[in-house]
């Protein structure tokens, strides 16, 4: 049931940390949410977001961090486990005893396409949700613009104005992590958006070779993409220490790019935002900085 008028209802946002969960704690905090901040490291979310918000350690993984986080929460942000094909295995069982301590509202971060692979992992957590009876919204983003931004691309196009994907001349309809946060701010603060699934886009499709291109004219230098191979992705993912596993998605998510299936373009973010998607050349203007070499 909803509560009565005039109280607020409580907000856990799980992957707190995380650069979706993260942004939408501040939005949250700035509509006024009551919020509990749940992540794997505490420490890190309370040098983010100082006193004004309550942190709690949650790990799927250990079930005697659950009731501080759930037991109290009336709508749950849930963040699977990124790149993980059992990630059902983990989260199932969290969400089946959030439903069961009194949470009425579960608003998924999916990815895009999930609805159409029902062997995936977060396609059987969708489904699950479906099942237990309480009001759900799936958010189904496309690739992060922020990836090109953090990690190993970022430094390679740092150090080397270079990197290297295994995704050909293929299109991608990235989306600003940032307008994801806000989309979930905006569902988990209505019941409007109950029963429903969102695919959230940029405003349009690019190449790999376009991103290199506009992130170079922002840093007034050359910045190539090369196309790769899958073995070469694992090669790359190797000293940033990833399971193999999680590697191997990813070069799944890799070869989804080269067969069409990322570059759609939808309207539903802006359908639920009132306004357009960041374009990809506002993002790189925004976050100028993680390229710009030490001393420059």
């Amino acid at each position: 049931m909803p509560p009565a008028a005039g109280v607020r209802e409580r907000i856990l946002v799980t992957g707190a940390t995380g650069a979706v969960g993260s942004e939408l704690v501040e939005r949250l905090r700035e509509r006024g949410a009551q919020i509990k901040a749940g992540t794997r490291r505490p420490d890190r979310a309370r040098a983010r977001f100082g006193s004004g918000v309550e942190v709690v350690e949650l790990d799927y993984d250990a079930t005697e961090t659950w009731d501080a986080a759930v037991q109290w929460a009336d709508r749950v942000f849930l963040v699977p486990p990124p790149f993980d094909p059992t990630s059902d295995e983990r989260l199932v069982p969290f969400l089946d005893w959030a439903v069961q301590s009194g949470s009425r509202h579960m608003v998924l971060l999916s990815a895009m396409g999930a609805e159409a692979r029902d062997r995936l992992a977060l396609r059987r957590i969708e489904q699950r949700i479906e099942g237990t009876g309480v009001g759900w919204t799936f958010l189904r983003p496309n690739i992060y613009m922020q990836n090109f931004a953090r990690g190993f691309l970022a430094r390679s196009i740092r150090d080397h104005g270079t990197f290297r994907l295994p995704a050909d001349g293929a299109r991608v309809s990235f989306v600003d992590g940032c307008d994801v946060a806000a989309v979930a701010a905006a569902t988990l603060s209505s019941d409007d958006h109950f029963g429903r699934a969102y695919t959230l886009t940029g405003p349009e499709a690019l190449s790999h070779e376009q991103v290199a291109g506009l992130i170079g004219a922002a840093l007034g230098r050359d910045v190539r993409y090369e196309p790769g191979t899958e073995e070469e992705l694992r090669a790359q993912l190797r000293p940033e220490h990833w399971p193999e596993d999680q590697a191997e998605t990813f070069a799944g998510l890799m070869a989804s790019i080269r067969g069409g299936e990322r570059s759609r373009v939808s309207s539903d973010l802006a359908d639920v935002l009132g306004r357009d998607p960041t374009t990809f050349e506002r993002f790189v203007a925004d976050a100028r900085q993680a390229w710009v070499r030490r001393g420059s």
